[in-house]
């Protein structure tokens, strides 16, 4: 009996680390705050995939933000984005009348999934920015081909 109480305690202990897992899967970085500070405001469209829906495309975790009109979210994601790349490999950027428009970057593994940081923001007309973050075991360059393959 107590060792069937044991059981269940390290499986219970081993459900509740899973779990934090995957909700603190870019909790370490600063663009995190992105999501949780504007997440959920009008205007805004958050997508946080689910396991299911990853499989397909050989994800274990997938978090989207698209911002529209609102240039105090542009500038704190641009400022969270830019802290994230202290350390991160820089994949591709795009510079826009000296404003980082565009940038990939390339984090470091963890466990046995590669991370990313997709970042574009918007100059001209209204300002619009998207912000992903990604985890796959997949090799990066194959993500970067999956994620830039245009569609027929």
């Amino acid at each position: 009996m107590a060792n069937l109480k044991k059981i269940r305690l390290l499986l219970l202990i081993g459900m509740a680390l899973s779990i934090s897992w995957q909700l603190n899967a870019q909790q370490d970085l600063q663009i995190s705050k992105v999501f949780e500070q504007y997440g959920k405001k009008k205007g805004t469209v958050m997508v946080q995939l689910t396991k299911e829906m990853l499989q397909d495309y050989n994800f274990s975790f997938f978090k989207s933000i698209v911002i529209k009109n609102d240039s105090a979210a542009a500038a704190f994601a641009s400022e969270c984005v830019a802290k994230d790349q202290e350390g991160a490999k820089k994949i591709k950027q795009v510079v826009q009348n000296g404003k980082v428009t565009s940038i990939v970057l390339e984090l470091a593994p963890r466990d046995k999934d590669n991370r990313l940081i997709l970042y574009n923001e918007s100059l001209e007309g209204n300002v619009a920015l998207t912000l992903i973050y990604l985890e796959s075991p997949m090799d990066v360059e194959k993500i970067m081909t999956m994620i830039l393959k245009k569609k027929q």
